[in-house]
Protein backbone atom coordinates (compact mmCIF):
# COMPACT_ATOMS: atom_id res chain seq x y z
CA UNK A 1 0.00 0.00 0.00
CA UNK A 2 1.50 3.33 -0.91
CA UNK A 3 1.27 6.43 1.30
CA UNK A 4 -1.20 8.21 -0.95
CA UNK A 5 -3.77 5.40 -0.99
CA UNK A 6 -5.85 4.13 1.90
CA UNK A 7 -8.42 1.42 2.55
CA UNK A 8 -12.05 2.33 3.02
CA UNK A 9 -11.68 1.79 6.77
CA UNK A 10 -8.82 4.26 6.98
CA UNK A 11 -10.77 6.63 4.77
CA UNK A 12 -13.82 6.43 7.05
CA UNK A 13 -11.71 7.13 10.15
CA UNK A 14 -10.05 10.10 8.44
CA UNK A 15 -13.46 11.51 7.46
CA UNK A 16 -15.00 10.87 10.88
CA UNK A 17 -17.74 8.53 9.67
CA UNK A 18 -18.69 4.92 10.29
CA UNK A 19 -17.14 2.27 8.04
CA UNK A 20 -20.55 0.92 7.02
CA UNK A 21 -21.62 4.44 6.10
CA UNK A 22 -18.57 4.78 3.83
CA UNK A 23 -19.38 1.42 2.23
CA UNK A 24 -22.99 2.54 1.71
CA UNK A 25 -21.84 5.75 0.04
CA UNK A 26 -19.59 3.67 -2.20
CA UNK A 27 -22.53 1.44 -3.21
CA UNK A 28 -24.66 4.54 -3.89
CA UNK A 29 -22.00 5.87 -6.26
CA UNK A 30 -20.85 8.77 -4.12
CA UNK A 31 -17.31 7.37 -4.18
CA UNK A 32 -15.60 6.14 -7.32
CA UNK A 33 -15.77 2.43 -8.16
CA UNK A 34 -12.22 1.18 -7.81
CA UNK A 35 -10.78 -2.22 -8.67
CA UNK A 36 -9.59 -4.48 -5.88
CA UNK A 37 -5.92 -5.19 -5.30
CA UNK A 38 -4.61 -8.74 -5.45
CA UNK A 39 -5.17 -8.93 -1.69
CA UNK A 40 -8.83 -7.93 -2.10
CA UNK A 41 -8.67 -4.33 -0.90
CA UNK A 42 -9.84 -1.21 -2.69
CA UNK A 43 -7.33 1.60 -2.30
CA UNK A 44 -8.73 5.11 -2.36
CA UNK A 45 -6.81 8.33 -2.83
CA UNK A 46 -6.64 10.43 0.36
CA UNK A 47 -8.63 13.10 -1.50
CA UNK A 48 -11.66 10.83 -1.13
CA UNK A 49 -11.70 11.74 2.59
CA UNK A 50 -12.49 15.32 1.56
CA UNK A 51 -15.42 14.01 -0.47
CA UNK A 52 -16.71 12.05 2.53
CA UNK A 53 -16.37 15.08 4.81
CA UNK A 54 -18.31 17.12 2.24
CA UNK A 55 -21.08 14.48 2.18
CA UNK A 56 -21.20 14.46 5.98
CA UNK A 57 -21.45 18.26 6.17
CA UNK A 58 -24.11 18.37 3.45
CA UNK A 59 -26.15 15.72 5.31
CA UNK A 60 -25.81 17.76 8.52
CA UNK A 61 -27.17 20.77 6.62
CA UNK A 62 -30.23 18.80 5.54
CA UNK A 63 -29.35 17.77 1.99
CA UNK A 64 -30.59 14.35 0.90
CA UNK A 65 -28.20 11.80 -0.56
CA UNK A 66 -29.93 12.21 -3.92
CA UNK A 67 -29.24 15.96 -3.84
CA UNK A 68 -25.63 15.39 -2.78
CA UNK A 69 -25.19 12.83 -5.53
CA UNK A 70 -26.42 15.34 -8.11
CA UNK A 71 -23.69 17.70 -6.95
CA UNK A 72 -20.92 15.10 -6.85
CA UNK A 73 -21.45 12.65 -9.68
CA UNK A 74 -20.21 15.02 -12.40
CA UNK A 75 -16.98 15.33 -10.38
CA UNK A 76 -16.14 11.59 -10.45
Amino acid sequence: MNGDSVTIGQLAREAGINLETARYYERRGLLPKLPRTSSGYRLFPMEAAQRLRFIKRAKDLGFSLAEIQELLVPLL
